[in-house]
């Protein structure tokens, strides 16, 4: 009888191993399927005149999420913005702007802390508000940040812990800036529905409203990931042009420790899975 028990459980052990192996085959097999490109190269000579490649630390990655995958991810987005309509969201996690003017109409949901991009009525400096509420990251977005990690898009030590989904209309766009340091790096966007560029230098030119001029300029398809790091995070300053049509990015980024919202936990349980 002992020995029977022993067998079954050893078979079950064996078991229990093969479909963690098998799962493990399945995460490093999708891995490999995705498209990466890490070399960027553009030179620029800044302040003393010496070259800088201004793209070091910029990765492209392609086929991240399948069209399946796409389609559940923005069907997520709609109902989200459906939430912010109906007030269903906690505090400032919406944010919908009057369209005074073409370009400025893009819709805002933040997770996890609250960006303030300018100097508002408070007289509150662009960076993390603390003391303001937002909802944390829903499951399907976790699932997402758990994905790029398990395939290699970003790096166990920088789990992002807030995000915040972009919505374009037709002609809306993100001017020149530089991400804020309340932010670490790396930190990514995934880019869906409508392909559009993407325009890096150390000096960016508005020419006209939506249209911006610089060193270097990335299509970014449907399905992929930017990361920046380096230099095309702290050197390069990045817009997005006024996007042909109706467009949606998510922004994954980890917030500097001391400037995490008063009262912000830690997902532990989520990281150690990402970890």
């Amino acid at each position: 009888m002992t020995s029977m028990n022993q067998n079954k459980e050893g078979g079950t052990s064996q078991k229990a191993k093969k479909r963690f192996s098998s799962k493990e085959e399945k995460v490093e097999d999708r891995a490999l399927r995705i498209g990466r490109k890490k070399c960027f190269t553009c030179t620029e000579y800044i302040e003393d005149g010496q070259p800088v490649n201004i793209l070091e630390g910029l990765e492209l990655h392609t086929n991240v999420f399948s069209h399946s995958e796409q389609r559940r991810i923005i069907k997520f987005i709609w109902n989200l913005q459906q939430k912010g309509r109906n007030r269903d969201l906690q505090g400032r996690t919406y944010c919908e702007p009057h369209k005074w003017m073409p370009g400025k109409g893009r819709v805002t949901i933040q997770f996890g802390c609250c960006y303030n991009y300018a100097v508002d009525k408070e007289g509150n400096p662009p960076g993390i508000l603390q003391a303001e509420q937002v909802d944390e990251i829903p499951s399907m977005l976790k699932v997402i940040i758990k994905r790029l990690v398990q395939w290699h898009v970003l790096p166990a030590s920088c789990v992002p812990d807030s995000c915040i989904v972009n919505i374009y209309d037709v002609g809306d766009c993100i001017p020149p800036h530089i991400d804020h340091h309340d932010f670490l790096r790396p930190f990514c966007t995934l880019s869906l529905l409508t392909e559009c560029n993407i325009v890096f230098g150390s000096k960016l030119f508005i020419v006209s409203p939506g249209k911006f001029e610089g060193s270097f300029s990335l299509s970014l398809s449907v399905g992929s990931v930017l990361v920046f790091n380096g230099n095309s995070a702290d050197i390069a300053k990045h817009a997005i042009p006024a996007v042909p049509s109706k467009r949606i990015s998510i922004t994954f980024r980890k917030m500097h420790p001391s400037k995490r919202p008063y009262g912000f936990s830690p997902d532990f349980y989520f990281l150690n899975e990402c970890c």
